[in-house]
């Protein structure tokens, strides 16, 4: 939502209060207030992208445990672990290869978000189903599962 913090203070301001150096300092208070909600914007965006366990895991793994395993609360909920990365050597040498200033690392894609892992005890075909379809009324729509009996 876009707000334009100058028009909001000087609607703030008593009519006979909007003159001269007062408003000017409202333009002052509105430019600094601006910057700083464009800086909190692009923090929490940006905290949305790297954070890996977010409390929707939570929320999704505790729903989970209260409609299919009650008592024992066996089901839990994943995100992938990050590969280690690896070099690429040049003749088995010990020295790396550097690519545009940094090592150049292998980098695998994930075909998944997290990993649902449910006891073997339960497993059926409506239970699978079951937990699909909870999973796609309750997620983030861009986030996809992968579903693992252990």
């Amino acid at each position: 939502m876009k707000i334009i913090f100058y028009r909001l203070l000087l609607l703030l301001l008593p009519s006979f209060l909007r003159k001269g150096v007062l408003k000017a300092f409202c333009k002052a208070v509105s430019v600094a207030l601006q910057n700083r909600k464009t800086d909190t914007d692009k923090f929490f965006s940006e905290l949305n992208e790297h954070v890996r366990v977010t409390p929707q895991l939570f929320s999704l793994e505790k729903m989970l445990n209260d409609k299919c395993d009650t008592i024992l609360r066996r089901i839990h909920l994943t995100t992938p672990e990050p590969e280690p990365p690896f070099y690429f050597t040049v003749n088995t040498d010990t020295e790396m290869k550097y690519f545009n200033g940094e090592y150049f690392m292998g980098q695998s894609v994930y075909t998944h978000d997290f990993t649902v892992y449910l006891p073997v005890e339960i497993k059926s075909k409506n239970m699978t189903s079951f937990v699909s379809a909870l999973l796609n009324k309750y997620k983030i729509i861009t986030k996809t599962f992968k579903i693992i009996y252990v």
